[in-house]
């Protein structure tokens, strides 16, 4: 039986679509294809009676999200991710600071986050895709310290992580560092020079 990269079971025989599963109606509604993105939740929701539990799950999970059920989507979120903490996408979608929970508009979001990725944080350990997004939460509430040591530690352990940089970057800003900023945008990995990083600052 195929898992992700988190160990969770997943539904194809295909190991090369295993390794290349990211969530397509999640994909497609980032790049803006809306149209593209609900044929394609419409077509995992026709298969969800034969998927795993948290396959399932997650498929409702996004269902609420994409329909802008917030309220729905946030209730499903955090029992999503009580019965399967792994999850990365669903963590992607509520954890970003722009995602489910920072666009909600409810008071505190930023805390929430902060929070949440705080209980998240012992399923992981030292996983830099989720040290970087962690550092991005902890840095969004203020906590600048404990951010910038979790994203060097993100950036160490993956120089080419550009979640990490960019939660980097944010940090020096936040902490009053412009020009520090400005320097490791400009020094960057070879992953942030093809993709153009920039700040802003």
């Amino acid at each position: 039986m195929l898992t992700d990269r988190y160990d969770l079971v997943l539904s194809t025989a295909s190991s090369t679509a295993g390794k290349a599963y990211a969530g397509k109606a999640q994909v497609l509604m980032r790049q803006g294809d809306v149209e593209a993105a609900r044929a394609a939740l419409a077509a995992a929701k026709e298969m969800s009676t034969s998927l795993s539990e948290r396959e399932a799950s997650h498929i409702g999970f996004v269902d609420h999200v994409f329909a802008g059920r917030t309220e729905a989507a946030i209730a499903a979120l955090y029992a999503h991710l009580a019965a399967w903490p792994r999850d990365a996408l669903v963590v992607s979608v509520g954890a970003n600071p722009n995602g489910l929970i920072g666009g909600s508009g409810r008071i505190g979001q930023k805390h929430q986050i902060a929070v949440l990725m705080d209980s998240l944080a012992p399923h992981y350990g030292d996983d830099f895709w989720f040290t970087s997004y962690h550092a991005m939460a902890l840095s969004e509430d203020g906590q600048l310290a404990v951010a910038r040591a979790k994203v060097e530690r993100s950036l160490a352990a993956n120089p080419n992580n550009a979640h990490g940089a960019h939660g980097f970057a944010h940090v020096c800003y936040e902490s009053g560092e412009p020009d520090t900023a400005r320097a490791f945008s400009r020094r960057g990995s070879p992953h942030i020079r093809a993709r153009g990083f920039s700040m802003g600052i």
